[in-house]
C-alpha cells in the first residue's frame, strides 16, 4: 500500500543510450526530491515516456503506450502523464491536441526543470496542461537556452547512483544532416558540454564504484568543435582515463570524423575498450552519397583498417539501412559484400523509413516494404552466421568479464569481455562488480558461455 505521503513515478524509456541517460538523471532528481520509483504504471503518480522518433516505428510505439493510460488516467485524475525525447521535440502542442490525457510534453533540455514543475503540477492537481518543447517554440538546444537551463538545473542537482558501468553524455546533437535522419531538426546542432563538468561527473561515477564508462552523443568524436577552450575528442578521453576509469567507451562516432589521433590511442590507451561502434548505413557508393554521409566505401574499409592495425583485438559492430529510396539490387549486394569484407562482430540494421522533414523523404524511386523486408532478412541471416563464426574463435580463450549481474537461471551470473561481449558463466552472486576470468566453451550468435578459471576475482 501507498503511503499518504509517497509519490512513485514510472519511466519508460525508448531509443539510444542518450535517452537511458537523461531517464536516469531525471530519477536521480526525483528521488533527491522523495519521489520513488513504480514497480507498475498503476500504482504511479507521474509516468514518463522519454521517447526516440530516429525511425517511425519507434515513433508509432509510444502512441501505443499513451492509449493503453488512457483507461488508467480516467480511473486515476491525479495521475502526471508525460512526454519527453525526440516525439515530443518533434510533435509538441500537437501531440497534446491529439491526446486529452496527455499533461505535459517537455524536451530533453527541460529534464532539470520537471521536478519543480511536478511539484507545481500537483499542487493544483493538474490544474493545466503544457507544452515545453515542439515547432515553433524557442529551441531548447541554443546555447543561450542551454545555459539557462543548466542553471535552473544545478538547484536540482542530485548525485549519480552509484553502478558499475555507466553512460555520461558529453554533447548532443549534430550538424551532418544526413538525408534520412530527424535528428539535427529534433536535437539540434552539435553543442559540447564544457569538459570541467564532464570530468566532474566521471571523476564522481569512478568513486562510486563504475569501472566502465560510455561517452555519449549524437556525434560524439565532434566532441568540442565551437566550444571556446575545449580539449579535442581525443584529449578528453585521455583525461576521462587519467581518473582511474578501468573501462572506457564512447558512441555513437561517425566515420568522417574519426581522427589519426583517435585512432593512435586504440594503440596507446589501454582504458579503451576492445570494442567500436562504426555505423556503415550502406555499403554502396551510390547510397552512401545519396544519403550524403560524406565519406566514401573505401574511405570507411580504410578506416576499419588502421583501427585494426591500431587495435587487432578491436570487435566492430555497425548500423545499416536497407531500402533507401533508389537503392537497386547492386547496391544491397554492395553492403554484404562490405559486411563480408569487414567482418563485423554485431549490426544493427533496418528498413528504410520516412521521417518527417528529412530530404529523403522527397526522392523518388521509394522501394516497396516487402523487398525491404526481404533485403532485411538476408542481411540479418548473413550476419547472424559471421557473428556466430565471430564468437567461436573465443572458444578456448580466456577473457576477462566484469560481472554485471545474476545470470537467466540460478547459479549463474552474467558479464562483459572487454570486447564488449556478454557471457555468461556458474558463479555467485558474490562475483558482481568483479572482474573475473573465463574459459569460453561455447559460442552463440548473440553470447559467448564458459567457466570461471580461478574462485578468486582479479580485482
Amino acid at each position: 500500500m501507498t503511503g499518504a505521503g509517497t509519490r512513485r513515478a514510472f519511466i519508460v524509456t525508448f531509443g539510444c543510450q542518450m535517452n537511458e541517460y537523461d531517464s536516469g538523471r531525471l530519477g536521480e532528481l526525483l528521488a533527491a526530491r522523495g519521489w520513488q520509483s513504480a514497480a507498475t504504471r498503476e500504482e504511479a503518480d507521474f509516468i514518463f515516456f522519454n521517447t526516440c522518433s530516429v525511425r517511425a516505428r519507434a515513433a508509432r510505439r509510444v502512441l501505443n503506450h499513451l492509449e493503453e493510460v488512457r483507461a488508467l488516467k480516467r480511473r486515476k485524475p491525479s495521475l502526471i502523464v508525460a512526454v519527453g525525447g525526440c516525439v515530443a521535440e518533434q510533435e509538441g502542442q500537437a501531440l497534446l491536441d491529439r491526446t486529452p490525457w496527455l499533461d505535459l510534453v517537455a524536451g530533453p533540455q527541460q529534464v532539470p526543470l520537471l521536478p519543480d514543475l511536478l511539484e507545481e503540477m500537483r499542487a493544483t492537481r493538474g490544474g493545466f496542461r503544457r507544452a515545453l518543447t515542439g515547432p515553433g517554440r524557442q529551441p531548447a538546444w541554443s546555447r543561450a537556452n542551454l545555459e539557462s537551463l543548466s542553471k535552473r538545473g544545478s538547484d536540482l542537482k542530485a548525485p549519480r547512483a552509484a553502478t558499475l558501468t555507466a553512460g555520461l553524455t558529453i554533447m548532443q546533437g549534430c550538424d551532418n544532416y544526413c538525408a534520412y535522419c530527424v535528428v539535427p531538426y529534433l536535437r539540434g546542432p552539435e553543442l559540447s558540454r564544457p569538459a570541467g563538468e564532464i570530468l566532474e561527473e566521471a571523476a564522481a561515477l569512478v568513486a562510486g564504484g563504475a569501472r566502465d564508462i560510455t561517452l555519449l552523443g549524437q556525434n560524439v568524436n565532434a566532441y568540442g568543435r565551437g566550444l571556446a577552450g575545449a580539449p579535442g575528442f581525443p584529449e578528453l578521453l585521455k583525461a576521462v582515463a587519467d581518473l582511474g576509469v578501468e573501462r572506457l567507451r564512447f558512441v555513437t562516432s561517425h566515420p568522417k570524423d574519426f581522427s589519426p589521433e583517435l585512432i593512435e590511442l586504440y594503440a596507446r590507451l589501454p582504458a579503451l575498450g576492445d570494442s567500436l561502434h562504426l555505423p556503415v548505413q550502406s555499403g554502396s557508393e551510390a547510397v552512401l552519397k545519396a544519403m550524403r554521409r560524406g565519406y566514401s566505401r573505401e574511405q570507411y574499409l580504410t578506416l576499419v583498417r588502421a583501427l585494426r592495425r591500431a587495435r587487432p583485438a578491436l570487435a566492430l559492430s555497425t548500423d545499416v539501412i536497407v531500402g533507401f529510396p533508389g537503392e537497386t539490387e547492386a547496391d544491397f549486394e554492395a553492403t554484404l559484400d562490405l559486411v563480408e569484407t569487414v567482418n563485423f562482430d554485431a549490426m544493427f540494421s533496418f528498413k528504410y523509413s520516412d521521417r518527417p522533414g528529412v530530404a529523403s523523404a522527397g526522392f523518388p524511386d521509394k522501394i516497396p516494404e516487402e523487398e525491404k523486408a526481404s533485403r532485411l532478412a538476408r542481411l540479418q541471416a548473413r550476419q547472424k552466421a559471421i557473428s556466430l563464426d565471430r564468437n567461436k574463435a573465443h572458444i578456448g580463450q580466456v577473457l576477462e568479464v566484469l560481472v554485471e549481474r545474476s545470470g537467466r537461471r540460478p547459479g549463474q551470473v552474467t558479464g562483459r569481455a572487454r570486447n564488449f561481449k556478454l557471457v555468461h558463466f556458474d558463479g555467485s552472486p558474490e562475483l558482481i562488480g568483479r572482474l573475473v576470468p573465463v574459459l569460453i566453451a561455447a559460442a552463440g550468435p548473440a553470447s559467448l558461455r564458459g567457466q570461471a578459471q580461478d574462485p578468486r576475482p582479479v580485482g
